[in-house]
């Protein structure tokens, strides 16, 4: 009596599935390209009217800096390690990135350029050198956030960016 319950349910909902899944998928189809595409359009003309005007954003970072300890070693990039030169570690930008670093607090700036990779203990995104941080003021406090400003080779420091930072605290390598 069991098995012939249970092939009377599997029968029944195999006829289900094969009479009334057609008239469910002809349904779907049916309502897609017209509204789907109309709402996309909307979205997309509404996102238009939303969107930020286009700028370079300042990214916050934690920022540390180089011991003296690493003075004179070789970088990932081949070079050699200065403490006085304005350069800087991150783990993904390429080597030869120039950032545009700001400390919020004091409101100092400095142009790095990336030539090593790290920083490595974890919560920290960029590795400055000692003449970066000392200008930052950042030496006491050891590791801070600051605001980042990527510079692409595309389009160096536009006026824009040197307004918002302050072109007399910006300073050169």
């Amino acid at each position: 009596m069991r098995k012939l319950k249970k092939k009377i349910l599997v029968t029944f909902l195999g006829l289900q599935v094969l009479l009334i899944g057609p008239v469910i998928a002809d349904s779907v189809a049916g309502i897609g390209s017209e509204e789907i595409s109309q709402d996309q359009t909307a979205l997309v003309i509404d996102s238009l009217h939303t969107q930020e005007p286009p700028g370079v954003p300042a990214e916050t970072m934690v920022a540390s800096y180089y011991a003296k300890y690493f003075h004179g070693r070789k970088t990932a990039s081949g070079e050699v390690y200065d403490k006085n030169l304005m350069t800087a570690a991150h783990k993904t930008l390429p080597f030869d990135t120039k950032l545009v670093v700001r400390n919020p607090k004091n409101g100092k700036t400095v142009e790095v350029r990336i030539n090593d990779r790290g920083p490595f203990p974890r919560g920290r995104d960029l590795d400055l050198s000692f003449a970066a941080a000392k200008e930052l003021g950042l030496i006491r406090a050891g590791v801070a956030p600051v605001e980042v400003v990527i510079i692409h080779p595309e389009n160096q420091v536009e006026p824009t960016i040197v307004r918002e930072i302050g072109q007399d605290q910006l300073v050169s390598y």
